[in-house]
């Protein structure tokens, strides 16, 4: 039989490494629940960066989006500069053809409105020309008619007629002849006169 001091030692270090077992579990309780802790905030750290890095993913996608959407802008800005450049030129070119037209049109005006003068100049020559022809056909039949009479008179003249005029006594058919010679060249002077006046006129 155990004496009662042996026994009581014995209680004690059994509940001495009671105690010590007990807080060897709390230890152990507390470092699983601290290492769950951990595990918790390790898993949220993760899902954190995980989060940042699709933020970080998208932003470079859009970063990447936007630079290609600003290489295309800038590409359509150079293609519309070069665009303008060349409407410049055609409005430059269609400008100068514009007033190249112009100035041939007002050249052409100039020559148009000089053919038209000379052509009424013409036009008035040629009627002054019709009327100086016709002028001269109306002198050349009388002329004509003139000639005529005198050759009638010429040829119906008689012996009789070509004696009295040499008669020197009295001279009186001499006188009939030179007074009708003096008539057709009257005449003649006339008609003269009247062509003379004609050509001076049709001379510019």
């Amino acid at each position: 039989m155990v004496s009662a001091p042996v026994w009581a030692a014995n209680e004690g270090r059994e509940k001495q490494m009671l105690r010590r077992m007990q807080q060897q579990v709390q230890q152990i309780e507390q470092a699983r629940a601290q290492a769950e802790q951990d595990k918790l905030a390790a898993l949220a750290d993760k899902a954190a960066a995980e989060t940042e890095l699709k933020k970080l993913g998208a932003t470079e996608r859009k970063l990447s989006t936007e630079q290609a959407a600003r290489g295309r802008a800038e590409n359509g800005l150079k293609s519309a500069q070069s665009e303008l450049e060349a409407l410049k030129a055609r409005l430059a070119e269609t400008e100068q053809k514009l007033a190249d037209s112009v100035a041939l049109q007002r050249v052409t005006a100039d020559t148009l409105a000089q053919t038209e003068s000379a052509k009424k100049q013409s036009e008035l020559q040629l009627a002054d020309n019709r009327q100086d022809l016709k002028q001269c056909r109306t002198h050349n039949g009388s002329l004509y008619t003139l000639g005529r009479e005198m050759m009638q008179k010429y040829h119906d003249k008689s012996c009789q007629d070509a004696l009295a005029q040499a008669e020197p006594f009295t001279g009186l058919k001499k006188v009939e002849v030179e007074n009708l010679m003096e008539t057709w060249r009257d005449e003649l002077d006339r008609e003269r006169l009247a062509g003379d006046k004609l050509g001076a006129a049709g001379t510019p």
